[in-house]
C-alpha cells in the first residue's frame, strides 16, 4: 500500500529529526565546553544573522526585556565574544556586534556540523546522493517561494 502524502511528509519529518539529533550529538562535545548559557548563544545567533544590532533590536528579536538583553550583551562583552560600538547613524546609540573571536566561534560550530554532514554524505551511494540532491533542490525552490511559517502566522 502506498503512503499518502501526509504519511510520507510525516516520515520525512521523522527522518529529518533523526538527522538533526545526530548532528546535535556530533557537536555536543564542542558546545558542552563553552561557558555560555542558551540565552547568550541566542544573542550570538541573532548577531550572526542580523549583524550589528542595538539592544532594543536584540530584545525584540529574542522577545526579552531591554534590561535582560543588556545584561546578556554585557556578559558576552566580558567574554570577548561581543563588542559595543557607536552607531554610525546616531552616536547616541550603541550597537552590539560579534568580535572576531565571536565570529570564529560561530564559524567553528557551523563547520563542525558541516564536516559531520559531509562525512555522512560521502557514505551514501551515488543513487542515494542523487535522489537526496534532487529532493533538496525541490525543498530549496519552495523555501524561496514562501514566507517562513512564523511570519505567516503573525499576519
Amino acid at each position: 500500500m502506498e503512503e499518502t502524502d501526509d504519511q510520507l511528509v510525516n516520515t520525512v519529518l521523522e527522518t529529518y529529526m533523526t538527522l538533526t539529533r545526530g548532528l546535535l550529538r556530533s557537536v555536543a562535545p564542542q558546545w558542552l565546553q563553552l561557558d555560555l548559557t542558551m540565552a547568550q548563544m541566542r544573542v550570538l545567533f541573532v548577531l550572526l544573522h542580523k549583524g550589528p544590532s542595538s539592544i532594543g533590536t536584540l530584545a525584540e528579536a529574542l522577545r526579552i526585556g531591554l534590561p535582560t538583553a543588556s545584561h546578556l550583551v554585557e556578559r558576552l562583552v566580558r567574554a570577548g565574544l561581543v563588542a559595543r560600538t557607536e552607531d554610525p547613524k546616531d552616536r547616541r546609540y550603541t550597537l552590539a556586534r560579534l568580535t572576531s573571536w565571536g565570529e570564529e566561534l560561530m564559524e567553528r560550530l557551523h563547520q563542525t556540523r558541516l564536516d559531520q554532514l559531509r562525512g555522512w554524505l560521502l557514505l551514501l551511494s551515488q543513487e542515494e546522493l542523487t535522489a537526496l540532491h534532487r529532493g533538496l533542490q525541490g525543498l530549496a525552490r519552495v523555501s524561496h517561494a514562501s514566507q517562513p511559517c512564523c511570519e505567516q502566522q503573525r499576519d
